[in-house]
């Protein structure tokens, strides 16, 4: 049964009363979300960091790889906005609790940082409603958010190589032209004397990450790519999380990259890295094949059956709003496997802490018919590391992503469903 209004749902974003009748004869009737967890610390340890850097790294309020409190404030509020939104748009009830299972959460259960993610963001869709995420018994793996290496979409290492190394351009060593300058202006910040012209009393040969050469290792299933680029990426992203944290500007890559400026400068390193090793089709095909299942079936409004669940979230009939809480690299897959891209406005990081991709679906009320279109939300660099609170009058940012194999802004969800499917290779359809 609904829940009469909650004082904490009171206290989201001021909205407007939706229309009671749609504006564009369309009315939204579901949507699937798929989000990056939030602000969390560098995956990698202190010392590993500085053996990269030979600099001393500032210390954070959790250990490696966990979502800061701070992280967790950032997702709230996103999705306080989000749940504002959808209510003010009619698909969730405006004036109490969602009902029943009309909002699904899932996060991933092999991470700290994914799990605690899903319930700050479940608080935010419907604060003050005790709404719960899902998710596998705590710290085991779940094959959705990791079809390849998890066994469920298994790729072949020779020819995820050979994918790889055609897009970076016939070798997997050479470093792109358009994103040599970032990676010179990442080695001003992580290591201008680890990496300058040695003497008898600089920092130990091997100090330098943007040194030695680079290859592609099979890691079980797991095709990944070592050497300056790939180093530089960790490195990048590491500089970017003390920023969006929120540490002082003198602390973030040691003073020298404690501006947006610094951080647009560095971060295509970053950023190309994710696009080829995850967005290169091969690897996302595979890589993303379970996700993409599940947001068919969200899409749909199909229920797994049994034997699909899992690997698929038990999604339960008559969810409106679905969320799946997971990685940046979950991102990046969907988006190769799509053919979707973007760039965002005032945010350096394609897929930045909190970044949610949204497939809605909305009914013609003239012909019946059912479209997707596919949104990207997301936070500002500086609300990101503020926390700040999203409102009508401080919106989250928002992209609108045309479906490439559509044609245009939106698909049926009939031809949304086949696109999909063709995108993923038939054995790894469930």
């Amino acid at each position: 049964m609904p829940v009469v209004l909650a004082a904490g749902l009171m206290t989201g974003p001021a909205w407007a009363e939706a229309p009671a009748t749609p504006q564009d004869g369309m009315v939204l009737e579901r949507v699937v979300m798929l989000s990056r967890h939030g602000v969390r610390s560098p995956t990698k340890g202190l010392a590993e960091l500085r053996r990269l850097s030979d600099q001393d790294w500032p210390a954070w309020p959790v250990d490696r790889g966990i979502l800061t409190p701070h992280g967790a404030d950032a997702i709230r509020q996103l999705g306080l906005y989000l749940g504002a939104q959808y209510r003010q748009r009619g698909l969730l009830a405006a004036d109490r609790c969602p009902a029943e299972n009309s909002i699904f959460v899932w996060g991933d259960s092999g991470d700290q940082r994914t799990r605690a993610s899903a319930q700050a963001l479940a608080e935010g869709l419907a604060p003050g409603c005790g709404l719960k995420a899902h998710g596998l018994a705590p710290d085991s793996p779940d094959v959705l958010f990791d079809a390849a290496s998890g066994g469920a979409c298994p790729m072949d290492a020779d020819e995820a190589t050979k994918a790889m190394v055609a897009a970076n351009g016939g070798d997997i060593a050479t470093v792109p032209a358009n994103v040599a300058p970032a990676l010179a202006a990442l080695v001003q910040v992580v290591a201008p004397k680890a990496c300058a012209p040695r003497g008898p009393s600089d920092s130990p040969a091997g100090a330098c990450f943007a040194t030695g050469p680079a290859k592609v290792v099979d890691k079980g299933g797991e095709v990944k790519v070592d050497g300056p680029l790939a180093r530089g990426a960790m490195l990048a992203e590491s500089v970017f999380l003390e920023y969006v944290q929120g540490m002082p500007a003198d602390q973030v890559g040691w003073g020298r990259a404690g501006t947006p400026q610094a951080l647009a400068a560095i971060l295509p390193v970053h950023d190309y890295q994710a696009d080829l090793t995850r967005r290169t089709p091969y690897i996302a095909s595979h890589n993303g094949a379970l996700l993409a299942r599940q947001i068919v079936a969200g899409v749909t409004g199909e229920a797994p059956a049994a034997p699909l669940a899992p690997p698929l979230a038990p999604v339960p009939a008559g969810a409106r709003l679905i969320s799946i809480l997971g990685h940046d690299t979950n991102l990046s897959n969907v988006a190769g496997l799509l053919g979707l891209d973007w760039t965002l406005p005032s945010q350096p990081d394609k897929t930045a802490p909190d970044t949610t991709l949204a497939f809605e679906v909305s009914r013609d009320t003239a012909t019946g018919k059912r479209y997707v279109r596919v949104a990207l939300y997301y936070q500002t660099l500086e609300d990101l590391r503020q926390a700040a609170a999203l409102t009508p009058a401080h919106p989250a940012g928002k992209v609108d992503l045309p479906l490439p194999a559509c044609g245009g802004d939106r698909c049926t969800v009939e031809d949304f469903a086949t696109l999909v499917r063709k995108a993923v290779p038939a054995a790894c359809w469930r």
